[in-house]
């Protein structure tokens, strides 16, 4: 999370410096604000993820194993076998 954090910090500053160039210093109104609010927003997602993290690997060592094996969808996307492959597997076993 950090690298991507750091991208975009980076990326918003070069276009307030890009921004900065091309229009001047009321481009710096808007875009010094956005920095600010946007390095708000990742130090609060940062600090929500640990908690969050947390409480999964808690919820993760309530069960040795899933409680409900394969889950809601097992078996949805299993291609079908032909009936006559599935008799000759039964007899070889």
């Amino acid at each position: 999370m950090g690298r991507l954090a750091g991208l975009v910090i980076g990326l918003e500053a070069a276009a307030v410096v890009v921004a900065y160039l091309a229009f001047g210093w009321p481009m710096l109104l808007i875009g010094i604000p956005a920095l600010v609010g946007t390095a708000f927003v990742l130090l609060f997602v940062h600090l929500s993820e640990k908690p969050r993290a947390r409480l999964q690997e808690v919820r993760a060592s309530r069960y040795e194993e899933a409680p409900v094996p394969g889950g809601l969808m097992s078996g949805f996307f299993e291609v079908p076998v032909p009936r006559g492959a599935a008799e000759a597997d039964r007899t070889r076993a």
